[in-house]
């Protein structure tokens, strides 16, 4: 009599590129509802402090205003996160870790990591002194002296904004799409680009920044094989220009 042994079901492997792309899309619109919710709230509030207020010049106020960009980003990148996990969950294939590569990283490998990150802002300080050109802080400036919490805002800044960025583009999209026909290379490009396009807030000197800087977050993403790689240097990135910023604000540099 033979026994048959009942197959094993294989594991689902990630999501294509097409279901990447539409999934993609759903966490986006979701991050941005949530993000949308946080300055209603605050709409509301100054509506209700002065009913007769120009909108315009509200929303405008708004956009810049730091306490709303501190609790939105937090809020909003818990938000995001969770739906890129819930997402994943749903394939019942690869777990988070293993979708997402995010791979332990060695002591050492971390301050190279963060060596880069200094070189990089470094570089880029230095091509500014060079060519004259330098990128729109105002922004982030304003945002800093209306944050009323500044830690909240540093909180924010360095580790809610990169965690919710580097995992939907670096991680999800990522891992999606570099298994199309894009390739590695096109998807680094790829989700570069659409990094720094949604980062209207800077002018385009600052945008094509952050463009060189999202390739270079995709290659060490690639190199390392982990996505703490690129989510290291990103806040690395954001935790010096926090500080930049605060010593420009309090006077301590010109």
């Amino acid at each position: 009599m033979q026994i048959e042994i009942p197959s094993v079901p294989q594991s689902k492997p990630i999501w294509g590129a097409a279901l990447t792309v539409v999934f993609g899309l759903a966490i986006f619109i979701g991050y941005a509802i949530v993000q949308g919710i946080v300055a209603a709230f605050f709409a509301l509030d100054q509506l209700t402090a002065n009913p007769n207020a120009d909108l315009l010049q509200l929303a405008q106020k708004l956009s810049s205003n730091g306490l709303m960009i501190s609790i939105s980003t937090v809020v909003s990148a818990i938000a995001g996160v969770g739906l890129i996990c819930l997402v994943i969950k749903l394939r019942k294939g690869p777990s988070i870790q293993d979708y997402l590569q995010l791979k332990h990283l060695t002591g050492k490998m971390m301050i190279i990591l963060c060596a880069i990150g200094f070189l990089l802002v470094s570089a880029s300080a230095i091509i500014n002194l060079v060519s004259g050109m330098s990128e729109d802080t105002g922004f982030t400036v304003q945002a800093y002296q209306t944050s009323v919490w500044p830690w909240l805002f540093g909180v924010a800044v360095v580790i809610f904004a990169p965690a919710f960025e580097e995992t939907f583009f670096r991680g999800f999209l990522f891992a999606g799409l570099s298994k199309s026909r894009l390739g590695v290379t096109g998807t680094i490009i790829i989700t570069a680009l659409i990094w720094s396009v949604l980062h209207l807030q800077y002018d385009l000197y600052g945008m094509a920044t952050i463009m060189v800087l999202g390739i270079v977050l995709g290659y060490v993403r690639f190199k390392t094989g982990s996505l703490w790689g690129s989510l290291v240097i990103h806040s690395f990135w954001n935790l010096l220009t926090f500080i930049s910023i605060t010593l420009v604000v309090n006077g301590i540099v010109k």
